[in-house]
């Protein structure tokens, strides 16, 4: 069963305005590059580089091969982070899925405020 869900309009407004400060605009563009966890693996770094390690992941193509870095990136930061994802959820991130995408943002939005609280 998948985790993630479609957000609400107020965890989505919440979203798009924690998006904005960090400089990202969820267009055609960005929501096709988030489809690789190593994407969202940048932005967790740029915020939070104790979190995560660029080097365990490479430019992906393909399904699969998205999916092989999705398994990394819930294995070492998800999982951290009290938030790890199924395998379907993995699909559908590769798949460019927007509900999970969102979902999936909106989660290390959390993350990222209550790491700040540290």
């Amino acid at each position: 069963m998948s985790r993630l869900v479609k957000l609400t309009d107020s965890q989505y407004e919440m979203l798009c305005d924690w998006l904005e400060t960090h400089d990202i605009q969820l267009d055609r563009h960005t929501r096709n590059q988030f489809r690789d966890a190593l994407a969202i693996a940048r932005v967790i770094e740029r915020m939070h580089p104790e979190v995560v390690a660029l080097h365990s992941y490479k430019p992906r193509t393909g399904v699969a091969r998205l999916i092989d870095n999705w398994q990394i990136f819930n294995a070492r930061v998800l999982t951290k982070l009290n938030m790890g994802i199924t395998r379907l959820d993995m699909q559908q991130l590769a798949t460019g899925n927007e509900d999970a995408l969102e979902s999936l943002l909106y989660g290390l939005m959390v993350a990222d405020y209550s790491l700040l609280k540290r």
